[in-house]
């Protein structure tokens, strides 16, 4: 190439543009940022509706129909979920992948506008917000007092303590968990209401009617205008307790102190949090999406020093959870495996190479391609995180391929010449002749190693999402490398040249090259002899290859040793968050004597999900996170295996369940949150109580697989209630609408809140409720004495009759329609393999009309993954091919090419196999790299070949000396792969676990291409070009 000769006669140009590279990309390499995940734009938008004291099936009802009609409509949806609980409804709205997600979000914003005025008015405003992993807190804090209740604790956090960490660059605004939200509770007494002649309507009238601040308008005296005001709120809670509500029946004045208590305490604590076995409050911190975590983190723990001294007496700071420590850890396990990758790479080629010349040619032209690569990222808005990472690594092996190949072939001429007896120095000619020889085959092999990743980009897909950056970034090294190697490995080269004397005694690596290649030739002579004989032993090891690879587990995505375990609680349907707690404080009590163990993090009473914690009183987590990898001698799967059971059994409950899982990783939304779910689906019209015990029966049929635990039905349906059956003829006698009637006992049970009460500039509720204390069962409410709207004394009782019921905890739907999950985590088996067979079990199961059965959780995520990245192969292989018949000018050239890549399916699963990895999107992408490297080395093999024919040779002394002369480059780029994948494969410190089962694939395909390279190519292409001159 006329590049390769420019650049030559012109070094100050090439070595002032490699500086520029330098400075670049150095800028680059130190200011981008540092994450977890790629920048991900899930398209998913949530919408969350809060309606206190409603039940599920009131939600399902009046917001889950009416919103869901509307929503259904909008464009490019996949599917809707939705959960219906006490007080709270989420509906996930999946859109296609190829949708854009802002115009999908105005989209449900618009519709959402319509139906709001459909939905209850005492309903809070639907909150919309777009899925997105920056929406994970970048940390938790929990706060502490020794001496202050949860009221007061919660309530500073909130008006003090939240405001010094919104202010902390990069953040993006805070949320506040546990303790207890202050509020003035008026605590009514029905029994002195009824007597005094007050209803629990005109109580609350008073209430708001006395505490006003309203403007009356301006008035101008003068030259002055004033605003006139009135202002009557109330000052302090004696205010609120000498309020006049009416006077009795004697005359005598009744104030809200004759018929209430009214305290200034705290709601109802319906959720606790607590860290290492002490309560506090939780403080989440969120950052802004284009902040960098690391900075972002910096920046919250210096703000935490600097209000160390600030702090009241016996309020303490403790994180739970923050991204950049894992960040950290799992970066920095990434980054060390690529230094010591290009540390293995250097001392390859130094071996192979035998002069610290033409190592430092190698070493020199490396970073020039990885800066490149650094400036690019910036340019794209890219960062550093454990997938990007990961495709630096994979740069680093396949970098050098190019570079190397031309040294070797810039070697091989001094060496030629060396041995003539030719000049001692090295020419820019023979240096351009050199390169020139190859860098046609290069061009095309590097364009087709581009072309393979383009179909990736191609196809929609959360493995699209999450590989994207790591795609780009190798398809950018190695267009960068092909670049280098006709430029500045030729210049460096020509710099750094060496004198080469005839007999000169030869470094060891170049000494045992030589010895291989001679061995090898002879060998190749005698598999050209049998060649139809190597056919069919490539033939049977392909064979063999497919059968092992149905021994092969198969997962998503690995799951990272993170240390991070999830033990969840679902205690007997309607105990009380006081019950709960008793069972998480056993468990928290065996975490406690376990090794390893860093915090565990409890929540009693809720249910985090997303951004969200619910009030569920019956269910409960602990969250654990032990010490970090290099700190323990075991890993985080190991560990449940060993210890799992203990902690299961430690809640000491009877009736509770108790899961114990590897908490997922926290960004990546999957579908479902079990390695196995069954999806039962039902009409509305069918009764849940009947598809509950249809998952049941499933359950009951699955347990026996072997593998299953923690096994489960998603919802309970055996909640306790007590309903109000109406009698409408003696309510309306005494002058009770249904509708007052319904509201009347909310306000009782639930409270109502009339107005609020001013402090420090802070606004607190006024809730008027019935003491929870008079209110202990089914007796007392029946009992409950109120006021008739015609001022008649009456009992609830008198309005119907009051019975015990059940009904579910929450409602599950999908797409309309009910659904119920029979769920269970996989330990010690194979994902793929459990699932394929409680599907199989399912499968015979026979259900009734109307009700079907479908796959969810890991199943279906790799079912649908796996079915794209299939067709990304197949499209990749397709574009191989046509580039490759441009090159070659022949169909079939190409075809024996492309061949070797599904004949390294032996390599790949064999390595798979005996290493205990599975079969994941990492891998595949694996099978992508190697594809492109095996190209790379048909191109060069067969380009040769064809180069000697033309000169005249014969077909098999053509074959056996292309083959013997490039099999040293060959043999070098291989080992200078299989080292950089080292330090991947062997798991080197922490966050490489996602990536280590493609780097084990690509070693394994590599080390047995090697045999399909040297071997199996000659053969195939002596016998088909035989039959071609026949």
């Amino acid at each position: 190439m006329k590049i390769t000769e420019l650049s030559l006669k012109r070094p100050v140009a090439v070595i002032v543009l490699m500086l520029s590279v330098y400075v670049l990309g150095i800028i680059a390499l130190f200011t981008l940022p540092v994450n977890l995940l790629p920048t991900i734009v899930y398209p998913l938008v949530k919408v969350n509706i809060s309606w206190r004291g409603a039940t599920p099936s009131d939600i399902e009802n009046q917001i889950a129909d009416v919103v869901e009609q509307k929503v259904s409509t909008v464009d490019n949806l996949d599917y809707i979920a939705t959960t219906c609980m006490d007080g709270f409804y989420e509906l996930l709205i999946y859109f296609d992948y190829n949708a854009d997600r802002d115009v999908a979000y105005q989209d449900v914003v618009a519709k959402m506008g319509i139906v709001r005025k459909n939905l209850p008015k005492d309903a809070d405003e639907p909150v919309i917000i777009k899925a997105d992993p920056s929406q994970l807190p970048v940390m938790d804090l929990l706060v502490t007092s020794d001496g202050w209740d949860v009221v007061k604790l919660r309530t500073w956090v909130e008006n003090y303590l939240n405001l010094l960490f919104v202010s902390v660059p990069g953040t993006a605004g805070t949320d506040v968990s546990g303790g207890m939200k202050r509020e003035i509770r008026v605590l009514a007494d029905p029994f002195k209401m009824q007597a005094k002649g007050v209803n629990a309507d005109l109580l609350a009238r008073r209430l708001k009617d006395e505490n006003i601040e309203l403007s009356g308008g301006r008035v101008t005296t003068g030259r002055k205008e004033f605003l006139v005001r009135t202002k009557a709120e109330f000052a302090d809670v004696e205010e609120i307790k000498n309020t006049v509500v009416s006077t009795d029946k004697y005359g005598k004045t009744v104030y809200v102190k004759d018929v209430a208590l009214v305290k200034d305490t705290g709601d109802i604590q319906r959720v606790k949090t607590k860290l290492n076995s002490k309560e506090g409050v939780k403080l989440s911190i969120f950052k802004q999406v284009a902040a960098n975590t690391l900075d972002v983190d910096a920046a919250i723990k210096l703000r935490i020093k600097e209000i160390q001294p600030l702090l009241p007496a016996g309020i303490k700071i403790e994180q739970i959870y923050t991204q950049g420590s894992y960040i950290r850890a799992a970066n920095k396990g990434v980054r060390d495996a690529a230094l010591i990758a290009m540390l293995l790479v250097v001392l390859v080629t130094w071996f192979f190479l035998g002069t610290w010349r033409r190592t430092m040619v190698i070493a020199l032209s490396m970073p020039v391609s990885m800066l490149i690569t650094f400036f690019s990222m910036k340019l794209l808005h890219f960062s550093f995180n454990m997938f990007s990472l990961g495709g630096l690594i994979l740069a680093i092996t396949v970098i050098l391929d190019q570079s190397v190949i031309v040294l070797e072939n810039i070697t091989r001429h001094q060496e030629d010449e060396a041995a003539a007896g030719a000049a001692r120095s090295v020419p820019e000619a023979l240096i351009a002749l050199a390169s020139n020889e190859v860098s046609r085959a290069l061009f095309f092999a590097v364009l087709t190693f581009v072309a393979i990743f383009l179909p990736f980009l191609l196809v929609p897909g959360l493995a699209s999402m999450l590989f994207h950056e790591l795609i780009v970034i190798v398809a950018i090294a190695i267009a960068s490398s092909m670049l280098v190697s006709i430029t500045v490995t030729p210049l460096l080269a020509k710099l750094l040249h060496e004198e080469f004397h005839a007999g000169t005694k030869k470094p060891f690596g170049e000494e045992l090259l030589d010895s291989l290649k001679e061995k090898y030739r002879r060998t190749l002579v005698r598999a050209l002899q049998r060649r139809k004989g190597v056919i069919w032993l490539t033939a049977l090891l392909f064979a063999l290859g497919l059968f092992s690879f149905t021994k092969v587990g198969r997962e998503f995505l690995p799951k990272a040793d993170d240390g991070q375990i999830t033990v969840k609680v679902k205690m007997p349907s309607g105990s009380s968050m006081q019950e709960t707690e008793k069972a998480l404080s056993n468990i928290e009590k065996k975490v406690k004597t376990l090794p390893f163990m860093d915090t565990w993090f409890t929540l009693a009473g809720g249910r985090i999900w997303g951004l969200v914690t619910y009030e569920i009183a019956n269910e409960g987590e602990v969250d654990i996170q032990l010490v970090p990898k290099g700190e323990r001698n075991i890993g985080t799967d190991d560990y449940l295996e060993k210890y799992g059971e203990e902690i299961q059994k430690s809640a000491q409950y009877p009736g509770a369940k108790i899961k114990v899982f590897h908490t997922k990783m926290k960004g990546i939304v999957q579908t479902g949150d079990y390695d196995v779910e069954v999806e039962l689906y039902a009409p509305k019209t069918m009764d849940i109580n009947d598809l509950y015990g249809l998952a049941s029966k499933t359950l009951g049929e699955i347990k026996d697989v072997k593998g299953l635990t923690a096994l489960d039905v998603s919802i309970d349906v055996s909640k306790p209630e007590y309903q109000l059956i109406l009698n409408r003829a003696k309510a309306a006698d005494l002058g009770f609408s249904a509708a007052q009637a319904a509201d009347l006992i909310k306000t009782y049970v639930d409270g109502k809140i009339t107005t609020s009460y001013k402090d420090g500039g802070y606004y607190y509720p006024i809730r008027l409720v019935v003491d929870e204390a008079a209110i202990g069962g089914k007796e007392d409410i029946a009992n409950m004495p109120v006021l008739s709207p015609r001022n008649l004394p009456v009992y609830l009782r008198d309005l119907g009759k009051l019975v015990y019921s059940i009904g579910p905890v929450e409602i599950q739907r999908k797409d309309q329609m009910r659904l119920i999950k029979v769920t269970a985590s996989v330990v010690g088996e194979d994902v793929g393999k459990t699932t394929d067979l409680v599907y199989k079990k399912v499968g015979a199961m026979t259900f009734p009309p109307g009700v079907y059965v479908k796959a969810g959780g890991q199943a279906k995520m790799m079912k649908d993954n796996f079915k794209a990245l299939a067709s990304v192969l197949l499209l990749a292989l397709f574009f191989a091919y046509v580039i490759l018949a441009i090159q070659f000018e022949s169909f079939v050239w190409p075809a024996l090419i492309l061949a070797r890549i599904p004949l390294s399916l032996i390599g790949i699963s064999l390595a798979l196999l005996l290493t205990g990895s599975s079969l994941g999107v990492t891998v595949i992408i694996g099978v992508l790299v190697l594809a492109g490297i095996e190209i790379v080395h048909g191109v060069v093999l067969l380009t040769f070949i064809q180069e000697l024919m033309e000169k005249g040779l014969p077909l098999e002394k053509a074959v056996l000396e292309g083959a013997t002369l490039r099999m040293r480059p060959i043999l070098m780029t291989a080992f200078v792969g299989i080292m950089g994948l080292v330090p991947l494969a062997l798991g080197i410190g922490e966050g490489t676990e996602l990536l280590k089962p493609m780097a084990i694939a690509v070693i394994g395909g590599l080390l047995f291409s090697m045999y399909l390279t040297f071997y199996f190519m000659p053969a195939a292409f002596t016998l088909i070009m035989e039959k071609k001159v026949k």
